[in-house]
């Protein structure tokens, strides 16, 4: 999945002041790889990620996703996209409390009108022999995996991940980590990490900075670290 962003931006008013979430924001997005965005809050990562997924509308600029634009979709249409397209992973793992794991995964793939197969997604992730667990009796590591499987059984070309790692341990995040390269290599899904954790852009195919809402960097990696070797902040 190709996509570009043309000098995208988006503000919000407070009181007579308005606040740039993102100022021309420009970048070209590789194909299955990972992509770390980096910096620190209130830089514009999460709002970057939540316009190419189609969560927020920008003011002006275009993204381009394959041959068409986000910005010429009405809601309808940026909903198919999303259904269609991506996937989403975050910090809060949001499964639904009264449903097993192998129920909140169905969610996913309900959704979707080619998903992948429940028991070997759920195998994948490691969650297959927890699959009539409920979600307070998991750890927040199995939470986030079946968060991931309920992501990727859609069978997503694009998968979304705000703060992945961000309420999780060194091992069980670098375990997180290891769980996404896997998705790369084995599906060639394109993969968006917003990471406050600059390690992390070590793992990564290609790494954007952020800051003030503008892309103040970007930088390809021909030689991706080992998860294991990721420096943990």
């Amino acid at each position: 999945m190709m996509i570009f962003t043309d000098k995208v931006t988006k503000t919000y008013q407070s009181g007579e002041v308005t606040i740039y979430a993102l100022k021309q924001a420009s970048i070209e997005i590789p194909v299955s790889k990972i992509v770390a965005i980096l910096g620190p809050s209130g830089s514009g990562k999460s709002t970057l990620l939540n316009v190419i997924g189609g969560i927020d509308r920008y003011d002006s600029g275009s993204i381009q996703v394959n041959n068409g634009t986000l910005e010429n979709l009405k809601d309808r249409q940026l909903t198919e996209y999303r259904r269609n397209n991506v996937g989403f992973i975050f910090q809060q793992y949001n499964l639904i409390p009264t449903l097993t794991v192998k129920e909140n995964v169905e969610v996913g793939q309900e959704l979707s009108e080619n998903p992948l197969e429940m028991e070997d997604i759920l195998q994948k992730v490691g969650m297959w022999d927890k699959k009539d667990k409920f979600p307070y009796q998991l750890s927040g590591g199995e939470q986030q995996r079946v968060a991931i499987a309920r992501a990727l059984i859609k069978n997503p070309r694009l998968l979304l991940c705000d703060e992945p790692t961000g309420a999780l341990d060194e091992e069980t995040g670098k375990n997180i980590l290891k769980l996404l390269k896997f998705v790369n290599d084995h599906y060639g899904t394109t993969i968006l990490i917003v990471t406050h954790n600059q390690g992390i852009g070590d793992m990564a195919h290609m790494a954007i900075r952020m800051s003030s809402g503008e892309i103040v960097e970007s930088s390809h990696n021909e030689t991706p670290l080992d998860p294991e070797k990721v420096t943990w902040s």
